[in-house]
């Protein structure tokens, strides 16, 4: 009878123990009646220029949003303008600071607001249970006028196997645009190495004493397998030609992997019959083709992985950056040299939008 005694406390004990357990894993909110929503703080005019952008900064305050209970509390805040929205960033505590180039770029790039121009912004908070669905009430809105600037482009590097890590060497990437804080450039990752990946790392010197970002600071889209370095990685038998994009606003990398850069079109060589292959230069980071002769029609694009979706065009815009080339876009229309001969294709993809140098022979 003891014995039965004891295994009926023991199980009452687990029952009490398991619906405690319950209770405190399971967080019970109050109707939305009893929200408490922030008040964002009017909000000052701003000027953004070269003097200012990267010294100064703006700062958005509020006061404590209420969810009935003791939580943890994401705000997110969001800017509007130009019939747009963008998130420009979230916080736990009751401001958020944003640098004058950082609140340039958003509303240049994400609003689509003219630069040197002063416009009306509107920005408002949104909140939630950090880690859960769960939502509360927005904020009031506020508007405040930014005056704009045309932001210079700025850049980081790539260094890795593909260039035997020489780091006073490594290709450059340009941003997209001024202020954007993202960056793209059309790399082949190719080595020597009998290794199953290729690795790398994104660099914001040709030295190792600044920024050098691996997979612990850059999350990427894609699986990086943990080593002792830290390096990015990509699998050599997915292809080692990727366009990457870094968005160092949100600190991630994300990789569209390619097959092949090639070169088709009216010359002799192809008849838009073959496409001629560009081969990556890793010391000059930029993609060689040809030569290649066009003795009647005039007309080409540039193709990734031999699809018609990936192609390049246009080349009528000349380039601000590279002496005699032209810009390139993805979808564009044919691309034609000056006149009849033979050329040699310099193709410059750590932009955007790409360049295109044709070097006559």
């Amino acid at each position: 009878m003891r014995y039965i005694k004891n295994i009926t406390i023991f199980l009452a004990s687990l029952f009490c123990f398991w619906a405690c357990e319950t209770q405190l894993d399971t967080v019970r909110l109050n109707p939305s009646t009893a929200f408490t929503a922030p008040t964002l703080m009017p909000m000052s005019d701003v000027i953004v220029n070269a003097d200012n952008s990267k010294v100064e900064a703006v700062i958005f305050n509020w006061t404590e949003a209420d969810f009935g209970v003791p939580t943890q509390i994401e705000y997110a805040l969001y800017l509007t303008g130009n019939g747009n929205t963008v998130l420009a960033g979230t916080s736990f505590s009751t401001s958020l600071t944003l640098s004058k180039a950082d609140l340039n770029g958003l509303i240049v790039n994400e609003l689509s607001v003219p630069a040197n121009e002063t416009a009306l912004i509107g920005a408002f908070l949104k909140t939630s249970v950090f880690g859960t669905d769960v939502t509360g009430a927005s904020s009031n809105p506020v508007t405040f006028k930014v005056t704009t600037f045309k932001a210079s482009l700025r850049n980081y590097y790539i260094c890795g196997e593909f260039q035997g890590w020489g780091i006073g060497e490594a290709p450059i990437i340009w941003e997209t645009d001024g202020g954007t804080n993202i960056y793209r450039t059309l790399v082949d990752l190719e080595n020597n190495n009998d290794d199953a990946y290729s690795y790398f790392k994104i660099t914001a010197a040709r030295d190792w004493s600044h920024d050098n970002w691996g997979y612990d600071h850059l999350t990427p889209s894609w699986d990086c397998p943990e080593q002792n370095d830290h390096n990015l990685s990509i699998p050599k038998m997915e292809g080692t030609i990727n366009l990457l994009t870094v968005n160092v606003g949100k600190m991630t990398i994300d990789r569209e992997p390619h097959s092949s850069v090639g070169l088709i079109g009216a010359f002799d060589e192809s008849g838009w019959g073959t496409e001629i292959p560009f081969v990556y230069d890793a010391a000059s980071g930029t993609w060689e083709a040809g030569p290649v002769t066009f003795s009647g029609e005039t007309n080409f694009l540039i193709r990734l992985s031999e699809n018609w979706d990936y192609k390049y065009g246009d080349g009528v815009k000349a380039s601000d950056s590279v002496p005699g080339g032209f810009e390139i876009n993805k979808g564009g229309a044919d691309i034609n040299v000056p006149s009849t001969g033979t050329y040699v294709m310099r193709l410059y993809a750590d932009r955007t939008p790409f360049v295109l140098v044709m070097d006559k022979q």
